[in-house]
Parts: C-alpha cells; structure tokens; sequence
C-alpha cells in the first residue's frame, strides 16, 4: 500500500511538473505589449481595460509601466526619449502629446486609422489630436468640469439641492446660505489649490485675454472674506487634493468628471458615507451660453515600437465601443458615446443625484490643438498672486496681460 502510495504521489508530482512547465511555455508563447500610464494602482478603469483586452486577445500580455500622475509627463516623456520599450503610451494633456509629435516620437496614426478604422474614425474630437495635417492621438476620455455636492450638508441647512447648472452667483447665494449651518471646521466651497482649474471654470474668453479672470478672482475674494470658502494660502499649505471633498465638511466642490470614479471607489470601500449629487458647473449670468472647456485624454504610439498593427488593435479597443462600456461602468466619461454607454454611466452611479446633462452626448465645439501653455501659465501666476493677496487684482492683471503681449511680440 505504501508503494502504491509513493507512485500514486509521484505521478501526481509529475502532472503539476507538465502543468507549470505548459503554463510557463504558454505565457512565453505570448506576445508583450508595453502600455505606459500613470496612477495603475489608484484607478479602476485601466486595470479593467487591459483586463478586458488580454480576455479577448489570449495571444497577448499586456506590461504596464506606471508612473505617478504628479511626475507622468517628465517620467513618460523621459522613457520614450531614452528609447526603452514602449508600444502604447497615454497622453494626461494635449501639450504632452504635442511635445512628443515635436520630438519626432509619437507615431504617425493616419495609415493605421484608415486601414484598420475606428469608432470614433469620423468625430471631431479627433481634430485637436492632429498636428501638421496627421493625426498622432486617439482621445479616450472625455472630461469636463461639474459642480459636486454634498446632499447632508445641504440638508442641515435646509436647501434644495442643485439638479440643473447654475450661476456663479447663485452658486455665492447658496454658499452664504449654508455656511451660517455649518460647524467650525466646514465651509460650503472647498478650494483646490489648482489655479488652471479656476482659470478654466471660472472664464468667459480664451487665454489671451487676463481681464476675463476679473471676475472669478473677485468671486474666490469674495468667498473667502465671508468665510464660505478656506484661504486659499491655507489650501496650498495644506495641499488640499480632490479627495478632501470625502472628509464630509465641504458642501460644494468644482471638480472634474473623473473624480466620480474615485467617489465610486471610495464609498463602496467604505472611506465616506454621505451622499452627494453632481450637475454641471457654473457659469455666469451674462455668459449662459458660453463654449465650455473639454478636457481629451489620449493614446499614441511610440514611433520605435516594432509592433504597431497591436497597438493600434489595443488603442481600437480601449478607446472605441468595447472600451466605453467599461469606461461607463467605472463612472469614466469615455470618448465614444452612444445610447447604450450613457445608459451604462447613468446606471452606474452610486450617488444620490446626477445631471442628466452631465453623460448625455451632444455637440462641442473642440478646435485644432493651439499652444498656450505659457499664456496659461501667466493667467495662473495672476490668479494666484491676486487671492493670496500678494498683489492686488489690477496690478496682477496688468502684468499678466503685458506679459501675455511680449509673448507674441
């Protein structure tokens, strides 16, 4: 019996030998294809989009190389430049994306596009990813900015939540309204240290023009002299992050549609537990009609890579239909929208209240991609010298506008 035994365990030793050696040749056999993005461990989308993509392309391991979203740009372009492997890279702005077409190492997509296509092959949000008359980039994300808040706030202080886009004054109304409920501690606006994002909620004309900040600069002022809203000196030192807004002692917020998905993750691991709703961001009274901004995150491909028909098959799949629906199920606002991934969206959400216009697809104006990020960079300088206090708002905008002039001089 005993040597029954001994031969029973040694040709079951044998199998799981044949079976780990299989498993190790099959992984071998696969093809590696290097993404490279930023945040892989802190977001869900990604991992369930490369997830998705090994499930349908068997053959195929995706390596991901990611780096932090504070860093992603020097980091990302730094590797690519150093020519390490690298098939698929994403692209947080256009400027990073511009900057590789200019290195010469971002891969030409218009043969690729036209032999393979694309969902998105007619749209126009493809226009501001092209330079010289090639397309280099294909957008995945689609973001703009809302208005969040927080529904138990609103509820001590005895307001109507906000279920359509309002005003930037109605926005003070409701501000001066609830703060005067609030404990110490809390404030009806939490501010961002992100002086881009007040520039590009809080204008009514393009970048070259520092007098259109007037009047959000005088908005933030305004705020915190009544104590609805932190120092802003205070929110720098602190370095308040998007994620504050979960602390529970904020009753608004001006963010970005990808914050939804951390919201999303956050409350189902148990990290807050109030509810909140969402609508779209202010804008001014006078200005009701204005173009809002559209914030496209990309694909590209690195011009070394020696496998480009399966980048191209991967970007075809993450940023086209297949990759929506798991976009849309992540709570990410996708570049490609139809019916069905606006159903998705809105059946995913896990707050309280959501604008429908927030996900519904509609007409955009995205134009060719124009470099102004060192006229950002200026307006941002004003802005923040303006509601620290370091100068006063005509002296700051004063400069910033002639600094903008010498530009192009």
């Amino acid at each position: 019996m005993r040597k029954k035994g001994l031969l029973l365990l040694a040709a079951l030793l044998a199998l799981c030998g044949c079976t780990a050696q299989s498993n190790i040749a099959d992984v071998s056999h696969r093809t590696m294809l290097t993404v490279v993005l930023w945040d892989y461990d802190k977001t869900s989308y990604d991992w369930k989009l490369i997830r998705a993509f090994e499930d349908s392309h068997p053959d195929v391991q995706v390596e991901v190389v990611s780096y932090p979203d504070a860093y992603y740009d020097q980091k990302m372009q730094a590797r690519l430049l150093s020519g390490r492997q690298t098939d698929v890279f994403l692209c947080r702005t256009m400027d990073s994306l511009y900057k590789l077409y200019e290195y010469g190492i971002a891969q030409p997509l218009d043969e690729l596009l036209a032999q393979y296509g694309h969902d998105l092959r007619d749209s126009a949000e493809l226009v501001q990813m092209q330079f010289d008359g090639h397309q280099y980039g294909i957008p995945y994300r689609r973001d703009r900015y809302v208005l969040l808040y927080n529904c138990e706030l609103f509820d001590r202080a005895g307001i109507p939540y906000p279920k359509e886009r309002l005003t930037w004054e109605q926005v003070h109304e409701l501000a001066q309204q609830m703060q005067s409920s609030l404990s110490e501690g809390e404030y009806a606006m939490m501010s961002l240290p992100m002086d881009i994002q007040w520039l590009a909620t809080g204008k009514n004309s393009g970048y070259d023009n520092a007098e259109s900040m007037r009047q959000i600069i005088g908005w933030v002022q305004q705020m915190q002299q009544e104590r609805c809203m932190q120092q802003y000196s205070t929110c720098i030192a602190q370095d308040i992050q998007q994620q504050c807004f979960e602390l529970g002692q904020y009753g608004m917020y001006i963010g970005g549609t990808w914050y939804l998905n951390y919201l999303m993750t956050d409350y189902r691991a148990g990290r807050f537990d109030f509810r909140w709703g969402v609508t779209e961001a202010p804008v001014w009274a006078e200005d009701q009609k204005s173009s809002e901004t559209v914030i496209q995150t990309g694909m590209g491909i690195c011009r070394s890579s020696q496998q480009q028909e399966l980048a191209w098959e991967f970007i075809r799949f993450a940023a086209g239909a297949e990759g929506a629906k798991i976009m849309a199920a992540e709570q990410m606002m996708p570049a490609y929208l139809d019916s069905e991934v606006e159903e998705i969206y809105r059946n995913s959400f896990y707050g309280a209240y959501l604008d429908p216009m927030v996900y519904l697809d509609r007409e955009t104006a995205v134009g060719a991609y124009q470099d102004t990020s060192r006229e950002q960079e200026i307006l941002c300088d004003a802005f923040r010298q303006s509601v620290t206090g370091q100068k006063d708002i005509d002296t700051a905008l004063r400069n910033a506008q002639r600094e903008i002039e010498e530009l192009s001089s």
